[in-house]
């Protein structure tokens, strides 16, 4: 044999020798809920989002389609959020039905892009990142849910931003 072949040899035996089961280090994987409930954290207000093509409702606040502006000056502040859910309050709400101050949450069904307040009204949820490194980083989350009034079902639509002190803070 030349010494090619025993260099390949050797380094195929380095492989198949190699395993992590033996020596008890495993990479973690990342928990998408964990990932997500980080990212809710912070104060959320309502305001206009332009410049999401995935974003329909340019407008803060949208009740059956139609722009309702009561709500202009409410603040949602989620909190001690993880996989496992966490707590929220409001500021300024105009309905405790609708938003009420205090309540808790979960993610639903373990999709990330639904949770489930104390309330038990289910919340359809779609978190973006606008980054652009010349300023500080912006989120924005829209949340869109039904309640009912007069056995008749009414669609909400709310737009949040929650804007970063810096566009590298990754823990914002």
């Amino acid at each position: 044999m030349n010494l090619h072949t025993y260099i390949l040899i050797i380094v195929v035996f380095l492989f198949i020798s190699c395993n992590d089961d033996e020596t008890g280090s495993s990479i973690g994987t990342v928990n998408p809920l964990e990932t997500q409930a980080n990212i809710l954290k912070g104060t959320w207000k309502l305001d206009q989002i332009t410049g999401r093509n995935s974003i329909k409702e340019l407008d803060p606040v949208t009740r059956d389609g139609v722009v309702v502006d009561i709500f202009k000056s409410m603040t949602l502040t989620i909190s001690e959020g993880s996989a496992g859910g966490g707590s929220y309050s409001t500021l300024n709400t105009y309905d405790e039905e609708i938003w009420p101050s205090l309540g808790s949450w979960t993610f639903q069904n373990n999709d990330k892009n639904k949770i489930l307040r104390s309330d038990n009204v289910s919340i359809s949820i779609l978190v973006e990142v606008i980054h652009n490194y010349a300023q500080p980083k912006v989120y924005t989350l829209r949340t869109s849910f039904t309640t009912a009034s007069d056995s008749k079902d009414i669609k909400w639509v709310f737009n949040f931003i929650r804007e970063c002190s810096s566009p590298f803070n990754q823990g914002c």
